[in-house]
């Protein structure tokens, strides 16, 4: 046999062995991503996070303690059917409760304010948003009474001004989460597609190899 044979069949025998040692790499990342894509998340953001009432209060200044003796006779019981008393076009075909409704019956300059907030929540979340600021709305006027907020209405717009920036920030940060989410599963995807093509071309490659040492030595002998 000729040097020049024996080093061919060498670089085929690397070539071989480096093949076959890519292609199972190759196979054991396909598997891990498959398991990634196919493993539910430890823990899936939620589009729409909840805002408790009493953690908007708590972070207003002011001492909650003196507000319990305070009654909220002024506020209703009774929910509208929607916003069609009010000019918020973005709250249109939503269920606007009592509490709620009544400050913004009783001051036109937060219908705006509610309009403009409601347009920075996605639609599927606004009927959400409209139920906890009620809530909010009727907590504050229960707690008006505390030694830094003796003036109700001031004390209500304070607390529906920090459930909103509690709220949207909240909401922001669960949609950044979700898009990352989608982008990671986009790019284990990606990476998946490009293993198969991987493994698709160096089986092939393994296939020319084998064909290549097998059909050798009948070349050879033609040869001869």
């Amino acid at each position: 046999m000729k040097i020049a044979d024996k080093v061919e069949q060498r670089l085929l025998g690397t070539a071989r062995t480096l093949c076959l040692i890519s292609l199972v790499a190759a196979v054991l990342a396909m598997t891990a991503l498959m398991f990634a894509l196919a493993a539910p998340g430890k823990a899936q953001p939620v589009a729409d996070p909840p805002v408790r009432a009493t953690d908007v209060l708590a972070s207003i200044p002011g001492s909650e303690a003196s507000n319990d003796a305070i009654s909220d006779n002024n506020v209703g019981n009774s929910a509208s059917d929607g916003a069609a008393a009010l000019s918020i076009q973005a709250a249109a075909g939503l269920t606007v409760s009592a509490p709620l409704r009544q400050v913004l019956s009783q001051d036109n300059a937060s219908q705006p304010l509610l309009e403009a907030w409601l347009d920075s929540v996605p639609l599927p979340d606004r009927q959400a948003f409209l139920n906890e600021l009620s809530d909010v709305v009727a907590h504050a006027n229960q707690h008006a009474a505390a030694w830094e907020w003796d003036d109700r209405n001031r004390y209500v717009a304070a607390a529906m001004n920090q459930y909103a920036r509690v709220k949207t920030e909240r909401i922001a940060s669960a949609q950044s989460a979700i898009a990352a989410a989608h982008d990671r599963i986009a790019q284990f995807r990606s990476s998946l597609g490009t293993l198969l093509a991987l493994t698709g071309f160096l089986t092939l490659l393994l296939v020319l190899i084998s064909i290549e040492r097998n059909t050798r030595h009948l070349r050879a002998e033609r040869k001869v």
